[in-house]
């Protein structure tokens, strides 16, 4: 099937040249760094349940500009995009900034844009973002990423999204007569799914880049009573992100089949093995949150200092990696969610580690907080959209692959659990607890799955807690990306889920998180 791009709306040409031409004003002063930052987010999301379906759509966008002064970094957004009313409000901010002391005290930290040539000179720039780097590319040079995609998201109407979800829902009708599920028990069923046309362009004097991402997810979710399991898929490219294999189906009603009859689990030490998506919420919790270099810079991350000092975090299977670049993955054509070309502030993505075998690495950055505390600049800063401030944030966080198949892993753990579908986490970058929230566990007995599956304590999900050095110290083993067969790995990053991510209890922002399987040994269930 031909691979097209996302284009550069036509539309935005125009506002691109009006912003291009306040960048005068907002470097005005001695040493002042100006850039601009402009989105627009045009998103439709479609469901479908047992009784109705329903449509919604949202468009929003605004302009972010930026003036740092050398002492302070100052930002004022709008949603009034007509170039008189641009350059008023540009005019009116250059003179705010000037009218402010620096902080007393305060020490200068000069910044100097970014060249292309020092861009392309990179090691570490994906494939993907190099081949849409024009040769000579200068300053004045228009640059746009466009994310590779097989099947146009928006060529279907609504009408024909809604059929297609109402297919689904009697595809998982029949499957649940084919897993001997009856239907009567089947008290909910819902297939939602969105999708998001998302643009953006950053302006400073050295850089004029557009991006074009499509964000497509498809969520599948059954209940029968209060038991429930779902299907999530999606990723940055086409339709073709959200194909629903059979299998897929049936082990979604297998599953809500077992939950019906499954036991507690007692609280207490076990075995584990670590399915790819929550083997990625435990890299997220355990050093993606706490890597974040504005938290570091706050004093409210034990990670600065324990890097610092060169103290060890885990064993020699720990390390987790942090990359927007992931444009295929685990034998998939599309790009993980969340990816992006390059940052809100411009920095064009790159992979990064962030703990090598349990060592910690210099922290993620956004553009003050590598400032501040004196590291590299990485891709990391990342707004909850265009009216939100910016910090520094995960974008794809998982663990490094190993080498070992998953029938190699479930025979060395021989008895305990494997799981595989996520509940939410939670950590304390300051006191270094953990805790990865699993929806059910499935038993292992003598190396195979028995089919038996284990609730929490108390009827729901089950917790993983602990401290965090302990956990990452009880690896055992991890699986190769390509689990299932012994031949050597083909792709080149582990699969990472669709999900999200907030913090300071806000700030919401799209957030992957993968990896291979994860063999534990004795951890903390409960």
């Amino acid at each position: 099937m031909e691979i097209k791009r996302a284009p550069f709306s036509a539309d935005l040409r125009d506002l691109r040249q009006s912003l291009k031409q306040l960048l005068p004003l907002l470097e005005n002063g001695p040493d002042w760094y100006g850039s601009i930052y402009f989105e627009r987010k045009s998103s439709k999301t479609y469901s479908a349940n047992l009784k109705q379906t329903q449509v919604s759509d949202q468009v929003s966008q605004g302009a972010v500009l930026r003036i740092y002064d050398g002492y302070t970094l100052f930002e004022q957004a709008t949603d009034e995009l007509e170039p008189a009313s641009l350059r008023s409000f540009a005019q009116s901010f250059a003179e705010r900034v000037a009218a402010t002391r620096p902080p007393e005290g305060a020490r200068k930290r000069p910044y100097r844009a970014v060249s292309w040539s020092e861009r392309v000179a990179s090691a570490k720039l994906d494939p993907e973002l190099l081949l849409q780097i024009p040769n000579g590319t200068s300053a004045e040079t228009p640059v746009h990423f466009g994310i590779r995609f097989q099947r146009y998201p928006k060529a279907a109407t609504a009408a024909e999204t809604l059929a297609r979800l109402n297919e689904l829902i009697a595809r998982i009708k029949a499957t649940a007569a084919e897993a001997g599920f009856p239907q009567e028990e089947l008290t909910f069923i819902t297939a939602r799914e969105s999708f998001s046309d998302e643009q953006s362009i950053f302006i400073d004097r050295e850089t004029d880049m557009s991006q074009a991402l499509y964000r497509v997810a498809l969520t599948l979710i059954t209940m029968s009573g209060s038991d429930r399991t779902f299907l999530r898929l999606g990723g940055l490219g086409g339709l073709e992100t959200l194909e629903v294999k059979p299998e897929e189906l049936r082990t979604l009603l297998v599953n809500l089949k077992g939950l019906k009859k499954a036991e507690r689990l007692a609280p207490g030490k076990y075995p584990v093995i670590f399915g790819p998506v929550l083997t990625g919420v435990l890299a997220h919790e355990a050093f993606g949150h706490s890597q974040e270099g504005d938290t570091c810079a706050r004093g409210r991350s034990k990670a600065w200092e324990l890097h610092k000092s060169g103290e060890r975090v885990g064993n020699e299977q720990a390390t987790i990696l942090n990359n927007p670049a992931i444009y295929e993955m685990a034998g998939e054509p599309y790009a993980a969610w969340g990816s992006y070309f390059f940052d809100e502030e411009g920095w064009l993505a790159q992979e990064q580690v962030l703990l090598d075998r349990g060592a910690l690495t210099p922290p993620m950055t956004n553009l003050t907080s590598s400032l501040r505390l004196g590291v590299p600049r990485t891709a990391n800063g990342k707004r909850e959209n265009w009216a939100s401030g910016v910090y520094t944030r995960q974008t794809n966080t998982y663990f490094s692959p190993g080498d070992q198949t998953l029938d190699q892993l479930l025979s060395r753990m021989k008895n305990g659990f494997i799981a595989l579908h996520p509940a939410g986490g939670m950590e304390d970058p300051k006191g270094m607890g953990i805790q990865v929230g699993i929806s059910f566990l499935e038993e292992v007995k003598d190396g195979k799955l028995t089919g038996r599956l284990f609730k929490g304590p108390a009827g729901g999900d089950i917790q993983l807690t602990g401290y965090t050095p302990d956990v990452l110290n009880s690896i055992v083993a991890k699986s190769k990306i390509d689990a299932t067969t012994s031949a050597p790995d083909r792709s080149r990053h582990p699969f990472n889920d669709a999900g999200g991510c907030g913090k300071y209890h806000k700030e919401f922002v799209f957030a992957g998180c993968g990896g291979p399987y994860l063999l534990l040994d004795q951890v903390i269930l409960g």
